[in-house]
């Protein structure tokens, strides 16, 4: 009887064994898939932003018989990336200045603060998320304020849309933060404001992080509100650039587009991979201790 038992625990410890295996590797084939769809398009533009217009028709799916290097020096000069892309960045790094200071003001009274009405106020701020935007009252009150056609009216209106989940993302990272810290910091006689700015704000690099990658993505994407709020051509961002690139050139020189939406591709890029880690702690941080 006891050699039957041990055998039949042993077929279903293999039984148990070889499921998680089938459940592993069936994972590991949808992660495969997923990353297949995402990568491939942006691989291929790559590609054939190095392919001559010739070579882009008759040699769509294949690599470029020789780098068509001149693509990117077309597309800098014709579509005056220089200006845009330093207008973006301009307008993205003070979305990113604004969004942080504020939203992390705001998740710290929400986190770690009682005070009435806090989370109706809360469940407000999570409404607008979605809510949609009421783009005439939208557009009068930017232009009686004087705020269309410059950086600072972009940079608010942007800001504006951000900071309802950048509130939510640090509400949640706050919570998992001991308030033991608080108290040691008030004990050596830091204010409130103080003990946020030298205790709380220096351990909150993972939400920091995942904050400034969602608002600078949003921002350096942004194509409507620019199209709304900028009419001068020195202001004008990436988006709509190469918006009238391509109604330009579009038709004609679609590897140089294809360069062109190359370079608007890169800083998003180079950002994400280099503050990953920290994207990926700020996202999860909050669930750990509610």
């Amino acid at each position: 009887m006891s050699a039957a038992r041990f055998s039949g625990q042993e077929s279903r410890q293999q039984g148990i064994h070889w499921r998680h295996v089938l459940v592993s590797l069936f994972n590991h084939a949808i992660l495969i898939l997923f990353t297949i769809i995402i990568v491939y398009p942006v691989l291929w533009m790559i590609l054939a932003s190095f392919k001559t217009p010739g070579e882009l028709i008759s040699n769509i799916w294949g690599l470029p018989a020789e780098p068509a290097l001149q693509n990117y020096a077309d597309a800098w000069e014709k579509a005056r990336l220089g200006r845009a892309l330093l207008n973006s960045g301009i307008v993205s790094i003070g979305a990113v200045l604004v969004v942080v200071c504020l939203s992390s003001i705001a998740g710290y009274a929400f986190a770690k603060f009682s005070f009435r009405f806090s989370g109706i106020i809360l469940l407000v701020f999570v409404f607008t998320m979605q809510a949609p935007v009421p783009i005439i009252p939208f557009y009068v009150l930017f232009v009686r304020l004087k705020l269309t056609d410059s950086y600072l009216g972009l940079i608010l209106a942007i800001a504006s849309g951000a900071i309802p989940l950048s509130i939510f993302i640090f509400q949640a990272f706050f919570r998992s933060i001991p308030n033991e810290l608080r108290e040691a910091a008030k004990i050596d006689g830091c204010s409130e404001f103080t003990a946020f700015l030298r205790v709380v704000m220096p351990i909150s690099g993972p939400a920091v992080a995942t904050v400034s990658i969602l608002t600078f993505v949003g921002a350096w994407n942004e194509y409507f509100l620019p199209l709304l709020l900028i009419r001068s051509d020195e202001l004008r961002p990436l988006t709509l650039t190469i918006q009238v690139f391509f109604l330009q050139f579009g038709r004609a020189e679609w590897n140089v587009i294809f360069a062109t939406l190359s370079i608007a591709s890169i800083p998003m890029i180079v950002i994400y991979v280099l503050l990953q880690r920290w994207f990926i702690r700020g996202l999860t941080s909050g669930s750990i201790k509610g």
